[in-house]
C-alpha cells in the first residue's frame, strides 16, 4: 500500500472518533456496499475514504489483494478469510470485517459489532445499535446474544438497568441451555429484586448451571453452604464445593482457594498448596493470582524468594490488567 492510502486510511480512523455531534449516525443495517479494506461505506467505484477499488479485499491469511470470491494465491474463499479477520482480536485490522459480515447477518459478528457501538470505536457510541445489533443477532439464530442483551439490562452501564428486562432474556438463554443464565436467575432469586426471595430455589439454579458447565457456578454452592443460605451451614461440604469448582477449571475458585491456604483462614495454613492454587488460577488468566505469586517470590512464602522472578510475575499481572501490579512492578525494576 503506497503512503497516500495509508495516509487515508489514518485519516478514516481519525473521523471515526470525533465526537458525535460531527459525525451523522450510522445505521447498522445499511444498503450501502462496505469497504473491506477501511470499512467505510462507498457507492462509487472507489472507496471516498482509502482510494482503493469497491469490493477489494486482502486475504488475511496470505495478504493477496483480491476481487474475486477466492483468493488467487491461496486458495482461502472470500468468507473464510473475513471471519479470521473478524475474530482476530484487534479491533483496528478486525473492523471492516466485522461490519461486512455484520452487514450479512452474521449472528456473531454482530454482536461483535455492538461492542463498537459500546464504546465508540470507529462509530459512535449508541446504545440503540447496540440493542439492535444483539436482537438481529437472536433473530439470526446466534442465540448467546439473549444472553448478551440480559447482561446489558442487568448491569445498566450501556442501557438504563432494568432488572426485569434482564430477566426476561436470562430466562430465554436458560431456555436454550445457557448455564450462565442459569446462574443468573439463580442470582436473581437471591436478591429478591425482580422474584421473591427464595434462598432454596438459588441454590437448586446453582447447581443446575454448574452441572450444565459453568464452574464458577459451584463458586456460588459453596458459598451457600458457608453461609447457610438455603441449607444449613457446613464450612466442610462448602470447601469440598470451592474444589470441586477449581477442578472444574473456575480461576476464581483456585484464587480463592490460593488465598484461604497462604491465609489459614477456614482451613490449616499450608503455602506451598496455596502456590500451587495460585499458580493453577494465573495458568487460567487470573491477574490477582499473578499478583500473589509475586509477593509469594518476594517474601518466599511457599517458595524460594526470587526477586527476579517475583518482577516477571507483577509483569505479566500488569499485562492482565492490574495496575496495582504494574507500580509494583516498575518500583521493583
Amino acid at each position: 500500500m503506497n503512503r497516500k492510502n495509508i495516509l487515508m486510511l489514518l485519516l478514516a480512523a481519525m473521523l471515526c472518533i470525533l465526537p458525535l455531534s460531527s459525525l451523522a449516525e450510522v445505521n447498522t443495517v445499511s444498503s450501502t456496499p462496505i469497504c473491506l479494506a477501511c470499512g467505510s461505506e462507498t457507492e462509487g467505484e472507489l472507496c471516498p475514504f482509502c482510494g482503493r477499488v469497491r469490493g477489494v479485499w486482502t486475504c488475511f491469511h496470505c495478504g493477496a489483494d483480491n476481487l474475486s470470491n477466492i483468493c488467487r494465491v491461496c486458495d482461502k474463499s472470500r468468507n473464510d478469510s473475513l471471519l479470521e479477520q473478524a475474530f482476530c482480536g484487534d479491533p483496528l485490522r478486525a473492523w471492516p470485517a466485522v461490519r461486512k459480515l455484520a452487514e450479512d447477518g452474521d449472528g456473531e459478528a454482530l454482536c461483535l459489532l455492538a461492542e463498537y457501538y459500546k464504546k465508540g470505536l470507529y462509530v459512535p457510541k449508541d446504545p440503540d445499535a447496540v440493542i439492535d445489533c444483539y436482537r438481529r443477532a437472536c433473530s439470526a439464530g446466534y442465540n448467546q446474544a439473549y444472553l448478551l442483551l440480559g447482561k446489558l439490562y442487568d448491569e445498566g452501564d450501556v442501557v438504563p438497568q432494568d432488572k426485569f428486562t434482564a430477566a426476561e432474556y436470562f430466562q430465554q438463554a436458560a431456555d436454550l441451555g445457557f448455564a450462565e443464565a442459569i446462574w443468573y436467575l439463580g442470582a436473581f432469586h437471591a436478591d429478591g429484586v425482580v422474584f421473591e426471595r427464595d434462598d432454596e430455589k438459588a441454590l437448586e439454579l446453582y447447581i443446575q448451571a454448574a452441572e450444565a458447565g459453568d464452574a464458577d457456578s459451584w463458586m456460588s454452592v459453596a458459598a451457600c453452604y458457608a453461609e447457610g443460605k438455603g441449607t444449613k451451614q457446613n464450612a466442610s461440604t462448602a470447601l469440598s464445593y470451592y474444589e470441586m469448582a477449581a477442578e472444574a477449571g473456575s480461576a476464581n475458585a483456585c484464587d480463592y482457594l490460593g488465598y484461604l491456604y497462604m491465609a489459614g483462614e477456614e482451613v490449616e495454613k499450608d503455602e506451598e498448596k496455596a502456590v500451587e492454587y495460585y499458580k493453577k488460577a494465573a495458568e487460567l488468566g487470573n491477574a490477582r493470582s499473578m499478583m500473589a505469586l509475586g509477593y509469594a517470590c518476594l517474601t518466599g512464602q511457599g517458595l524460594e524468594s526470587d526477586v527476579d522472578q517475583a518482577i516477571q510475575w507483577f509483569e505479566l499481572a500488569a499485562l492482565n490488567g492490574r495496575t496495582d501490579a504494574l507500580e509494583v512492578f516498575e518500583s521493583l525494576r
